[in-house]
């Protein structure tokens, strides 16, 4: 049944509608060492992602399909035998694995699919989609659809969910939001509703509804964004409960400030009541999962970016582990080479213990060629 709901949704497009293509061509290549055995090892990916938008009077229609070969030496490191490679499964059948060897694999899959109308009254989209709830650049406790992790390699990536999306107009600048994510029994489901209104310079957010984990369990919280000294200041703060483990709270708070120079800052906090303070009960398998965007109770993080030259871009990210003490320091070099050319160098710098969440984790070096069309 998933595999025919995937199929209809990306044959749903009228025949006669507009399309416009595009897309990119990624490789990024990876070297870092195992942190079981301290073995060197290299990851290379090469992606091929291609877009098409067909609209239509009020019908619109987005997929981005992509192809991908993955191959080198991580393929014979304990991590992949412990944990394999390929990321969370969404509910719809709409990845394949086409090929795998000794040292490589050959994958297709859609990473967005969705159908819809929109107008001037709101919208209604079914399929693979990106619901961005919150205000958060780094957390978002309210958003329990699609949980971004701010630690990842690709930080441009944001994982979609497969759900049933509305949006209408309520007055002036509010809306009201209702999103449905199936799954394969009752427990599964989420079904949430959300309400934003606008007073002034600020924005405020009500949400809550039934989230996957039991038959019962549920969320209630919200989120805020304003101007406070020439910057955005913003929070969400959100209420589980889960009815299988007792109730708990995930908060966060954050402020946004962009230079005269240029250059901007992020700098967040972020505090997850179902987060452990003992590095020896890390819920790493939540976290390789996609549910949670962390192990521990508390973190605190931080983006700064600035345009070095006109053609050369210093992004730099940093979370620390409030709990353990152990550090993240991701910064990124990105050159503008040729017209929709990118090339990049990062190097993702872990510190702390060796039983901490990031100190147990060897340091990586990424290069990354992008080419847009």
């Amino acid at each position: 049944m998933k595999l025919a709901l995937a199929s209809l949704l990306l044959l749903a497009a009228p025949a006669s509608a507009d399309v416009k293509a595009g897309g990119y061509l990624k490789d990024f290549w990876q070297y870092s060492h195992s942190a079981f055995d301290g073995r060197p090892y290299y990851l290379n990916v090469a992606r091929a992602r291609l877009t098409l938008d067909a609209e239509k009077s009020t019908f619109k229609a987005h997929v981005s399909f992509d192809q991908q070969v993955a191959n080198g030496s991580f393929f014979r490191t304990a991590e992949f035998r412990a944990f394999g490679y390929a990321p969370p499964k969404p509910w719809l059948d709409m990845e394949r694995t086409i090929s795998t060897g000794t040292t490589n694999g050959y994958g297709i899959g859609a990473y967005r699919a969705w159908v819809g109308v929109e107008g001037e009254r709101g919208v209604l989209r079914a399929g693979r989609q990106r619901i961005a709830w919150g205000t958060g650049k780094l957390w978002n406790p309210t958003d329990v659809l699609n949980p971004y992790d701010p630690t990842t390699v690709e930080r441009d990536e944001r994982r979609g969910v497969d759900a049933l999306y509305a949006r209408a107009g309520v007055g002036a600048l509010g809306q009201a939001e209702l999103a449905w994510a199936p799954g394969d029994y009752w427990v599964d489901h989420a079904l949430l509703a959300r309400a934003r209104a606008n007073w002034e310079e600020w924005d405020g957010a009500l949400m809550g509804g039934k989230i996957a984990g039991s038959t019962a369990s549920f969320v209630v919280g919200g989120d805020f964004a304003g101007s406070l000294f020439e910057g955005t200041v913003h929070g969400e703060v959100a209420w589980f409960n889960p009815e299988t483990r007792t109730p708990y709270l995930k908060a966060g708070a954050g402020y946004d400030y962009n230079f005269s120079d240029g250059a901007s800052l992020v700098v967040e906090v972020y505090h997850a009541g179902n987060g452990r303070t003992d590095p020896l009960r890390y819920d790493f398998a939540s976290l390789r999962a996609g549910r949670e965007p962390g192990v521990a109770r508390n973190y605190a993080g931080a983006t700064v970016s600035k345009d070095l030259h006109t053609l050369l871009k210093l992004d730099c990210a940093t979370v620390i582990n409030a709990d353990d003490n152990s550090t993240l320091a991701y910064p990124i070099v990105s050159w503008n080479a040729v017209p929709d050319l990118w090339l990049s160098v990062a190097w993702r710098r872990f510190g702390g213990d060796k039983n901490s969440e990031f100190g147990r984790q060897p340091n990586q070096t990424v290069l990354t060629a992008q080419y847009w069309f």
